[in-house]
């Protein structure tokens, strides 16, 4: 966590991103997407935070939500969510 917090190139990422107005373009995912979300995720509150992916750009995505786990659900439940790749990978 702290790694990833301290990184020095996630500043000149979030500039890049935010100049050249990057946003998800949901129709070239051509692969199952599955998204695993915390309902007590404090950074990305669910569902409000959600909502515009769940209804705009991953519609058909498989859609897991994890009652009572936060952001980090690999930190949180890390067997479950292991399992829940695992599964999903399987298909």
């Amino acid at each position: 966590m702290r790694g990833a917090a301290s990184c020095p190139a996630v500043g000149p990422l979030i500039d890049e991103a935010t100049r050249e107005g990057w946003s998800l373009d949901a129709e070239r995912i051509a692969c199952p997407v599955r998204i695993v979300w915390g309902t007590e995720d404090r950074l990305l509150p669910w569902p409000s935070a959600a909502a515009r992916f769940r209804t705009e750009h991953l519609p058909h995505a498989d859609w897991v939500e994890l009652e009572g786990i936060g952001h980090c659900p690999q930190l949180d439940v890390p067997l479950e969510t292991a399992q829940l790749i695992l599964g999903f990978t399987a298909r």
